[in-house]
């Protein structure tokens, strides 16, 4: 059941999923520290979703130098595909919104977390799929579901609330740098959100490289603010 079935040798694809490993624990770690010192809600949220970045990341790293299995599969799927964009869009909540829709939408991505984990670790998984294409879960319809729901309105909600926040930027005046920081942002996003697109719909030897630009871009958005 979880024997190893091997990737494809492509090791411009472990370099590019290993930055990912390296620029999200870095970042993961940075935000942590700013929690720590602020206690500000939306940091230690990130924190959590940039941790959760990092472990599929990892997954995906161990996966192609070792041989894929399920667990590593489900890992990446899990983390990647559902969990992480949902909490990184819940801190965007705790940061834009009134504290108690804040608290409810915690609640609410707490118990999607717990139901999408139970999904992707109980559902049926073709490897064979899994390592050409990326779509094991082609025949088990819940962590497709789950991944359109935290991956495309996460997504949506991190987009949109970079792009608010670089307008309420400009509007105050003398605050470009940090206008165009939500807007670099904003484009992080969309690249990873692309590039995990392609790979839903069967692209290969793409994601790997469009999340370590996201998350890159996503950092640098951050440094400037």
């Amino acid at each position: 059941m979880f024997a190893p079935r091997p990737f494809p040798a492509q090791p411009e694809r472990v370099i590019a999923a290993s930055l990912s490993v390296v620029v999200s624990s870095v970042f993961a770690v940075v935000m942590a520290r700013r929690w720590a010192a602020r206690r500000r809600p939306y940091q230690a949220v990130w924190a959590i979703g940039l941790a959760m970045f990092a472990v599929a990341a990892a997954a995906g790293v161990l996966a192609r130098l070792g041989g894929a299995t399920e667990t590593e599969y489900r890992v990446f799927y899990l983390f990647g595909a559902i969990a992480n964009v949902a909490w990184l869009a819940l801190g965007t909540l705790h940061l834009l919104t009134p504290a108690r829709v804040a608290r409810v939408s915690t609640w609410a991505v707490a118990l999607f977390t717990v139901a999408a984990a139970v999904a992707v670790f109980v559902s049926p998984v073709d490897m064979t799929k899994a390592v050409d294409t990326g779509r094991g879960f082609e025949a088990a319809p819940l962590p497709r579901i789950f991944a359109g729901i935290g991956s495309g309105l996460g997504s949506v909600i991190l987009i949109g609330g970079a792009l608010w926040s670089a307008w309420a930027f400009l509007k105050r005046g003398g605050q470009g740098r940090r206008a165009l920081a939500n807007v670099i942002i904003a484009a992080g996003v969309l690249v990873a959100a692309a590039g995990g697109t392609a790979a839903f719909t069967g692209a290969s030897g793409i994601v790997e490289w469009t999340n370590f630009a996201g998350v890159s871009l996503i950092f640098i958005g951050f440094l400037l603010t």
